[in-house]
């Protein structure tokens, strides 16, 4: 009787202890929403208090994305050569301390070196996959489901709170991170470690050619619509970018034989890691490079610019707070989603979704009611491309390259979100009207990311179908 009844006891306790990994993965991804949210409330306003101009602050936005593109595959790669535990822990540290930097000494230094060292979140889940992927590989969609939920949802909560909390003073919106960064860097020394390291060294010759690569790329696609785009400028920095990167693929593309590689980027001739890739550019590019111009829509007021609500900076991001609901609700059921209807079916509702709802913002934009229906296809599609491409893209690679493969993942999502601002801001400068975006183009950005979205699809029903037997084919 006692043999009968010790496995499911030994089991629940399992799932106990998985449930409270998941959870404790869940409070450090909610730092990595609130610091990706509470700053586009916050360094707006900066302005007066620091007496720095738009430009400055368009800066330190810039600093940030290339920030995010260079350490996303650095991360990524540290993890499986020195412990995904390691190095989440020192990742969690680094942040912390840019979150303490900036709440505590306030100035444009302090901010500057803060949001440097806030980009570090972009390994969070990468390394908490790997670690899911080795104790608990049953439980790793869920768990990633449940991180990207809990991300959506934590981005809109903290530019909510930056803005209720700074509405007097900007640089109190910055302590609205402070209690997450303390609970995440506990949290990060309750998880378990996972794996063995494969203690191989970083080759040098590739980290510089993709670091200097991606900081040529994003910074030209970033200033080229204030540079111009035939300024030497942007060319310089585009086609010294461009072939860097080049060079990062043939050093990382060679045989073991040839030396050490940076990243393993032979991975992309498995077709599931190559349409996922894929894939994930194109969602990023068609989705969260719309932000901005979201922003702007419902700020315009309609009798000066024809369309828009007039909302208040304070409304935007109570529509933002309640729009990520959407994306935690998809993003929890993604993984239920993928295993009933399959990988490529999932992915490619998605990508239409997303490009439905653009179609309904285009539309029907004259109507509130109406461009909400369309924003809230737009997060629904959100959660569940993320938590999607996140969880697939590591499966089907080693269990020692799984940090890697996630990061490499998060590149692919970085990047095309690089080329979506780019591309949405040099429309937004086509169509300008007295220094406004016209109503031509904001239909014409619509219909850029709805045929980006569409792009994403195709791309996703290039993933292998699962057979009835669970073999891809």
């Amino acid at each position: 009787m006692v043999n009968k009844t010790a496995p499911p006891a030994a089991a629940a306790i399992a799932r106990r202890t998985i449930l409270g990994m998941i959870v404790a993965m869940a409070l450090i991804e909610s730092l990595s929403g609130v610091t990706q949210g509470y700053l586009n409330p916050i360094l707006p306003a900066l302005g007066p208090v620091f007496s720095i101009d738009d430009p400055t602050i368009n800066g330190i936005f810039l600093i940030s994305n290339v920030s995010f593109a260079v350490l996303t595959p650095i991360i990524s790669r540290l993890g499986d050569s020195y412990g995904y535990r390691l190095v989440l822990r020192w990742s969690t540290g680094a942040v912390t301390l840019g979150v303490l930097l900036m709440a505590l000494w306030p100035s444009l230094w302090t901010v500057t070196v803060g949001v440097v060292m806030l980009t570090c979140v972009v390994g969070f889940i990468p390394l908490m996959m790997g670690i899911l992927r080795v104790t608990s590989p049953g439980y790793t969609r869920t768990g990633v489901s449940v991180m990207i939920g809990v991300l959506m949802i934590m981005v809109g909560a903290g530019g909510l709170l930056a803005g209720i909390v700074g509405v007097t003073d900007p640089t109190l919106g910055f302590w609205v991170a402070v209690p997450f960064a303390v609970a995440a860097l506990v949290c990060s020394f309750l998880l378990p470690d996972a794996g063995t390291p494969t203690r191989e060294g970083l080759a040098v010759t590739p980290l510089l050619a993709c670091s200097l690569g991606l900081i040529g790329f994003v910074v030209a696609l970033s200033m080229g619509p204030d540079w111009g785009w035939r300024d030497i400028r942007t060319i310089g920095c585009g086609l010294l970018g461009l072939a860097l990167l080049a060079a990062w693929v043939v050093l990382d593309s060679r045989n073991p034989g040839g030396g050490k590689r940076f990243m393993d980027l032979r991975m992309l001739a498995n077709p599931r890691i190559r349409a996922v890739s894929l894939a994930t550019f194109f969602f990023g590019f068609a989705s969260i490079s719309y932000f901005g111009t979201n922003g702007i829509f419902l700020h315009a007021n309609p009798d000066k610019a024809g369309y828009g609500f007039a909302l208040s900076p304070f409304m935007i991001a109570i529509v933002l707070a309640v729009a990520s609901v959407f994306s935690l609700i998809s993003s929890l059921s993604t993984a239920p989603l993928l295993r009933i209807f399959g990988e490529r079916s999932t992915l490619v509702f998605a990508g239409l979704q997303l490009a439905g709802g653009f179609a309904v913002m285009a539309v029907a934009h004259a109507s509130f009611v109406a461009y909400c229906v369309g924003f809230a296809m737009f997060n629904l599609s959100l959660g569940m491309y993320q938590a999607a491409t996140r969880s697939l893209s590591v499966e089907g690679v080693p269990l020692e390259e799984t940090s890697t493969a996630a990061g490499l993942n998060e590149l692919a999502l970085s990047v095309g979100i690089a080329v979506g601002a780019a591309v949405v801001k040099m429309i937004s400068s086509t169509f300008a009207v007295s220094g406004h975006i016209s109503e031509g183009g904001l239909i014409a950005i619509w219909g850029a990311l709805a045929v980006a979205a569409l792009v994403a699809a195709a791309a996703s029903a290039s993933y292998p179908k699962r057979k009835a037997s669970g073999v891809l084919a």
